[in-house]
Formats: C-alpha cells, structure tokens, sequence
C-alpha cells in the first residue's frame, strides 16, 4: 500500500561516470565482422533511422536498430534497455517539428564506431527557426548489428538558446565568457 509513495523515479541525469562504467563493460564485448555484410547493414540502419527524426520513424525502426538491453546517453539523459530508449526518443521527437541527421562520416576503430553528424531542427518550442547543430555518437554494435552502447556529443546550448527563460541564461552565460575572452 505504501509502495507508491515511497518509490523512487530512475536516476536518467547525464551522469558522465555511468558512461565510462558502460564504457569499460562493453569494451571488449562481441561485435561485428569488419566489412561484412551485417556491419554493412547495421550501418545502413543507422543512417536510415537518423535521416528522419520523427514519432513514426521511431516507432517503425528503434527495435531493428537497438539490442534489447541497449544503453544510450546523451547531453540530457541516460537510458538503458530498447523500452526505456524508444519511450525516451518518442518524448524527445513530440515538440519536432521536422528533424533530420546527415552522417557526414563514420569511421570504426576496433569494437568502436564513431559517426560525425549534423542535425537540423525545426522545434514547435522555437517557431520559425531552424536549428542546425554537430554531434558524434559513439556507437557500439552486438555481433547481430544491433546497438549496445550509444553516447551523443553535441552542442545542446544550439537548441536551448533558442527556447524563452532557458534561451536567455545561456545566452547570459555565452556573453560573459566572451566578453571575458576578449579582455
């Protein structure tokens, strides 16, 4: 009877120490086949899902992309598991107006990948503007092609200089760094 007020909600804050744990427990875990045809695909999948950020491309591809015990960490959240992740993203995409990843480039270097993109948005909090930022995931896949492990670099003061109160203390803080630069 007292669970439900003494149950606490899951830790997903951006806890930099949690992504070197998953880091070093996923280091040498099985991956794919060097230019095989699975690494082929995966990459394919990859690309494909990223192209267009929507509610429904999330819906239609998140479980072919991510393993079912996946973890994924970005400037906002850490998540773990293909349910935590698809209810996470689908939250993520709602106020999206138009969303889109370009892979510019992706590059393997052992178990890692790493995929330097560009993302332009068009959000319903920021009316009007379109927002282009870069970011790198850096990815790694399970010996099926599927990801294990993702962690997003990106700029995410892009978006939030955008958005009223929030916009206006970034921006505060960017100025007062600049101006502390050119002194």
């Amino acid at each position: 009877m007292t669970t439900g007020c003494t149950s606490k909600s899951k830790d997903r804050s951006p806890d930099w120490t949690r992504n070197t744990v998953m880091v070093e427990q996923t280091a040498d875990a099985p991956t794919m086949e060097p230019g095989s045809k699975t690494e082929q695909e995966a990459l394919q999948r990859f690309n494909d899902f990223y192209e267009e950020y929507s509610t429904e491309a999330i819906s239609n591809g998140v479980r072919g992309l991510y393993a079912d015990d996946a973890w994924f960490g970005d400037p906002f959240h850490i998540v773990e598991g293909i349910d935590e992740i698809e209810h996470y993203f689908l939250v993520m995409a709602e106020p999206v107006e138009a969303c889109s990843f370009t892979v510019d480039s992706m590059q393997r270097s052992d178990n890692d990948y790493f995929a330097r993109w560009t993302m332009v948005l068009e959000s319903k909090a920021a009316k009007g503007e379109i927002i282009t930022t870069i970011g790198i995931s850096h990815v790694r896949f399970n010996p099926e092609g599927k990801i294990t492990f993702q962690q997003d670099y990106w700029d995410s003061s892009a978006m939030l200089d955008r958005l009223p109160v929030v916009g206006f203390w970034t921006r505060l803080v960017k100025d007062k760094i600049n101006k502390g630069l050119e002194e």
